[in-house]
């Protein structure tokens, strides 16, 4: 039930692909897909307290790897 998913990932108009896995159950017309999505924020401009950019933040500093964990339910 697990899929490698391909994808492009638009934020701020800016548009990459990503990769990740999910997994899927199928139930006759209902399904669930789950996943975790980990993206670097930076390509997408989104810069805010990053320590790549910025110098002496300190433990203000903002990690730049950002997750998403994602909930796909479709049913009756």
């Amino acid at each position: 039930n697990l899929y490698k998913i391909e994808a492009d990932l638009t934020i701020k108009d800016i548009t990459h692909p990503i990769k990740f896995d999910a997994s899927v159950n199928i139930n006759k017309l209902d399904f669930l897909a789950t996943a975790k999505i980990v993206i670097d924020r930076t390509k997408w401009d989104v810069k805010y307290g990053s320590g790549s950019f910025f110098d002496n933040l300190g433990d203000k500093m903002i990690l730049d790897d950002i997750e998403f964990d994602v909930l796909l339910l479709s049913g009756k």
